[in-house]
């Protein structure tokens, strides 16, 4: 501990809190008491740092020994009146710490132990033996966007580029957009639902089915103007593409993977254990 800290320690020792009585027998010097607690020069290591001035050194550890005896005292309170009710909240405690500790253990297990490349060939084939679990719960678009300031007056380039083929005009329209537009995306080969539309275009744009149309649709405010360009679209109700199913069934399929690995783990766990002897049923029913 620097020269520092120990000026600190014994300052607050000494005069902040006059912990002298009822010294415990350890080797440092105790910053702070409460009943037969004690806090220690130790427990606020890392606190503060070398680059840290004297002053606020001395205000930083004052405040949290301060702090730390308010919350003692006021658990020492707590306890004394809810004797009744402390094992429960041990047992609580004790059971949300053992969670905690399986969860950490399944976590490392898995990374170290789990099977996350998932074939084309499984996901096709999860899909064509699942259909009726994929139909669409909001209708889905494939499109291409631009949204222009108002003051652009040459917006309605893009439009005539969209109606004539994007491909066809893709580096005009590249170069236009890089140029003028707040936003844009030419590929037209991402399904987007709903929500997807909602982070992107004004919701009076594409609200009542208006994007069920393979062409142009444009939308005005205040601010921009808006151009789509619909290429493909699927309704609600609808199966869904195999390309817009495709990352939820690899999810659907490690998380099966997930599932039937933990079991195994905890299977044989318990088997082992009990071959080794390290757990028994004592006097069980037969």
């Amino acid at each position: 501990m620097s020269l520092k800290n120990v000026y600190i320690a014994l300052v607050l020792s000494t005069v902040v809190l006059g912990c002298n009585r009822h010294k415990p027998e350890k080797d440092q010097e105790p910053l702070a008491r409460v009943y037969d607690k004690y806090l220690y020069v130790a427990d606020i290591q890392g606190l503060i740092n070398d680059k840290t001035s004297p002053e606020d050194s001395a205000r930083i550890v004052s405040e949290y020994v301060e702090n730390w005896v308010r919350q003692n005292l006021i658990l020492r309170v707590a306890e004394d009146n809810l004797q009744s009710a402390l094992a429960n909240i041990n047992k609580q405690a004790e059971a949300y710490k053992e969670s905690l500790v399986i969860y950490a253990y399944e976590r490392q297990w898995l990374a170290e132990n789990l099977d996350t490349v998932v074939l084309d060939d499984s996901i096709r084939s999860y899909f064509d033996n699942n259909k009726k679990d994929f139909t669409l719960k909001t209708d889905i678009y494939q499109l291409a966007y631009a949204v222009v300031p108002v003051e652009v007056k040459s917006a309605d380039s893009i439009q005539y580029w969209f109606s004539r083929g994007i491909e066809k005009y893709r580096l005009p329209i590249e170069r236009y957009c890089a140029a003028n537009c707040q936003s844009f995306s030419l590929n037209s080969n991402i399904w987007l639902n709903e929500d997807d539309l909602f982070k992107l275009l004004p919701y009076d744009m594409y609200a009542g089915g208006k994007f069920r149309t393979k062409g142009i649709v444009t939308y005005r405010d205040t601010s921009f103007r808006y151009f789509v360009k619909v290429d493909d679209f699927h309704l609600a109700g609808d199966l869904g593409p195999f390309e817009y199913q495709k990352k939820g069934i690899k999810e659907i399929i490690i998380n099966k993977r997930k599932m039937e690995l933990l079991d195994k783990t905890y299977k044989d766990i318990y088997t082992e254990g009990l071959k080794r002897n390290n757990a028994e049923y004592i006097n069980k029913e037969q």
